[in-house]
């Protein structure tokens, strides 16, 4: 065990005892988002019969309770520092699970209401969570391993989300499942993460910052480097916010046993790429020392996705084409590390918990503009809307692309971290 130890290690460029708290950290991660995305599914589940225009809106109210608190978590990780924010964030998601337990006897006419105050609860602990939790991993980072710690907490991340959201999924749709245990076995699920974040994950160095929430905000803002990203990844995480969504318009709800295992089959063509290219797409990045390139690449792969799944909208048409699935899900994992390693690349030191935080009001923005446009534009021309939509925002994206610059080559001095070595070692 020791000995790989030290060659995972060595070959992340970390110190043993930074690799056992990132690995903590990861762990807690997927657990807690595997348990919270399951709740979500249940939530997608019971308002399966709301007009999809106001199931977009009321999915928003999530990201909008991000927006509304994230600056104030960001700064708070940069004040007092980034563990007691994310023990928080993982109890306010368990709480929000557990609370929406018994509101499912509530009647239809109110249901929607008290759906709206868990979202935001959800809203709350993402913001907490981003915010912690980047921030941490950044801490530990530097630009030769940067992409690939942001890769693997992209991994943690999306494999929760496809475990947790894809098994709750199944177990409604498909087995029939009740949705109170569903939504027990999440609760539990985030109850764990939060005792493997108290427990087992350390504080990471950072120098207490004395600036005001408004004061650190202007500062990170005023960086134009920053600037330049909204428009990168603003439309690509609305398009996520459109799939998490309208799962269920863009494939259908299948419930025999042959259906289920093409299912099976399509979600592992698009997962076990994916999860590939964000390893071995982040290190190739650190190595290459760039990451417009690899953005570029997964902004194509994903637009590609997109027309291949809106013009085979069934499960069947979708398993007769796995293998070009497979081949664009590979490609579009190269965006996320590399563009989250960006942000990273170009943040001071001091600000890293508020920078990450204007990363969350990014997120948040997106996963506003694509359940709302995407409920819209569903309702007028079906599955035919995901291929409207992607090739729009993506569009959009890419032309942003054009206009931000490689950290290594921006100017002395603007980029504080060191380049050869994370903070802790310097």
């Amino acid at each position: 065990m020791g000995s790989i130890l030290r060659f995972l290690s060595s070959y992340l460029r970390l110190e043993p005892g930074e690799f056992v708290n990132l690995s903590f950290l990861y762990f807690a991660t997927f657990v807690m988002r595997a348990a919270a995305f399951a709740g979500v599914a249940v939530m997608q589940h019971v308002l399966s019969n709301l007009p999809d225009f106001w199931r977009g809106v009321l999915f928003s109210v999530y990201p909008l309770a991000e927006i509304a608190t994230v600056g104030y978590f960001g700064t708070l990780c940069d004040r007092i520092g980034r563990k007691r924010i994310l023990v928080f964030a993982h109890l306010v998601t368990a709480g929000a699970v557990f609370l929406f337990i018994p509101s499912l006897g509530v009647p239809v006419g109110i249901r929607p209401y008290l759906v709206a105050v868990f979202f935001a609860m959800f809203g709350i602990g993402a913001a907490a969570k981003v915010a912690s939790t980047l921030a941490m991993i950044n801490d530990h980072s530097s630009l030769s391993n940067r992409a690939q710690l942001m890769a693997f907490f992209d991994l943690v991340t999306f494999g929760g989300l496809v475990a947790g959201f894809g098994a709750g999924f199944l177990a409604l749709n498909a087995l029939g499942t009740d949705p109170a245990l569903v939504l027990l076995v999440g609760g539990l699920g985030v109850t764990a993460s939060v005792a493997l974040v108290y427990f087992l994950v350390r504080e990471t160095p950072f120098v207490p910052e004395q600036r005001g929430t408004w004061d650190l905000l202007r500062a990170v803002l005023s960086n134009p480097d920053i600037r330049r990203l909204l428009p990168v990844y603003i439309p690509v995480v609305a398009l996520y916010g459109y799939v998490i969504s309208f799962t269920d318009k863009l494939i259908g709800v299948q419930t025999g046993p042959a259906e289920v295992g093409k299912l099976i089959v399509v979600v592992a063509a698009i997962g076990a790429p994916l999860a590939a290219s964000l390893i071995v797409g982040g290190r190739i990045s650190d190595r290459a020392r760039m990451r417009r390139p690899f953005m570029a690449l997964g902004l194509a792969c994903f637009g590609g996705l997109a027309i291949v799944i809106s013009f085979g909208p069934t499960v069947d048409e979708l398993y007769g084409r796995w293998p070009l699935v497979a081949v664009l899900a590979a490609g579009a994992g190269t965006f996320p590390p590399a563009a989250l390693a960006y942000l990273g690349d170009i943040v001071q030191h001091s600000v890293t918990g508020t920078t990450f935080g204007i990363y969350s009001i990014i997120f948040g923005s997106g996963l506003i503009v694509g359940p709302i446009l995407g409920g819209a534009l569903t309702s007028a021309l079906g599955s035919l809307a995901f291929a409207v939509i992607a090739l729009g925002l993506i569009g959009v994206a890419g032309v942003g692309l054009i206009f931000i610059r490689e950290p290594s080559k921006l100017p002395p001095g603007s980029v504080s971290m060191d380049v050869s070595a994370p903070p802790a070692r310097r």
